[in-house]
């Protein structure tokens, strides 16, 4: 349950700022945001590029990002319990992976389309903008103990678990009290 609570806290995070760099994108090309629209951007606004990058491996959960941790608990947790469910999700990590290189390659990559010769890169309002959340991407990924801490107490609550292992005791729906003894 850990790695679930982490991977969907990091997902968010994650997602969140992949959307605000499509955003900034979108906004600098009159709307476009298709693979085939861009190429080459890297030259002419590398700060953008290397800040979607971090973003786009977190995504793919490389090592020392916080998508790695929280993957690497579901899937070490999910392959003792259904093991051809985890591997086709394996397999779908694959997929994603091929995807998220595709776009790098299709977008940052290459020789630059001259209709973007004067993209500009991020601005320092901007940059400030999504810097904290990629120090969280940075910080998660080193010290994910960060999160797990916080999700100790919640897990066994969430599971009808006592934090000593033992089951909880009934309770009425909407109470807090357990039931009375009969």
């Amino acid at each position: 349950m850990n790695g679930v609570l982490l991977q969907v806290f990091n997902h968010g995070i994650t997602a969140a700022a992949l959307f605000c760099f499509i955003g900034l994108i979108e906004r600098r090309s009159d709307g476009l945001r298709g693979l085939n629209d861009f190429g080459g951007l890297r030259t002419v606004a590398p700060v953008l590029t290397g800040l979607m990058g971090i973003s786009l491996f977190s995504s793919l959960g490389l090592p020392g990002l916080n998508g790695f941790v929280g993957e690497f608990l579901v899937f070490k947790g999910s392959f003792a319990l259904a093991p051809l469910a985890s591997t086709f999700a394996a397999i779908g990590l694959f997929v994603t992976a091929v995807f998220l290189l595709n776009l790098v390659q299709r977008v940052f990559t290459g020789p630059l389309n001259a209709r973007w010769a004067s993209f500009p890169d991020l601005t320092t309002g901007e940059r400030f903008t999504v810097a904290p959340i990629i120090a969280l991407m940075f910080a998660l990924g080193i010290c994910p103990q960060l999160l797990i801490s916080l999700f100790n107490n919640t897990v066994p609550c969430a599971s009808g678990l006592r934090p000593n292992g033992s089951p909880s005791p009934p309770r009425l729906p909407g109470s807090a009290s357990p039931l009375p003894p009969s």
